[in-house]
């Protein structure tokens, strides 16, 4: 899934070009819709380590801006769907992989369900 994530932040930029420095925070929000699981991609020009309320944007119009996650996934509960998605982005960020993206300016990267608490990435 590594690599599904990557490519996909690959093809954000290629297609939306770097952010401004002035977008310090990137949530990888989870969703389950008609499709199954899937992860979407918006950032925020404010953070608070103390309060989610920054991450509550407007989901993206774009369907570029959504990944479908692999169909490996698609049978598992949304908390293992979650811990998967957590553990994934955690060792993108360990690896330095993130840094090679269009959010490696990011003060803060986190995940989550939309209707959950935020797990911190970075």
């Amino acid at each position: 899934m590594k690599k599904e994530i990557i490519d996909w932040l690959f093809n954000i930029e290629k297609i939306d070009g770097i952010p401004p420095n002035s977008l310090i925070a990137f949530n990888l929000g989870l969703i389950e819709s008609e499709q199954g699981f899937m992860i979407y991609f918006v950032g925020a020009f404010e953070y608070s380590e103390d309060d989610d309320d920054w991450a509550c944007i407007e989901p993206p119009t774009k369907p570029y801006r959504y990944l479908k996650l692999p169909d490996k996934v698609q049978k598992e509960s949304w908390e293992s769907v979650l811990e998967l998605c957590k553990n994934t982005l955690t060792e993108l960020e360990n690896e330095g992989s993130l840094n090679k993206t269009l959010i490696k300016n990011a003060k803060a990267i986190t995940t989550g369900f939309d209707e959950g608490e935020l797990i911190k990435i970075r």
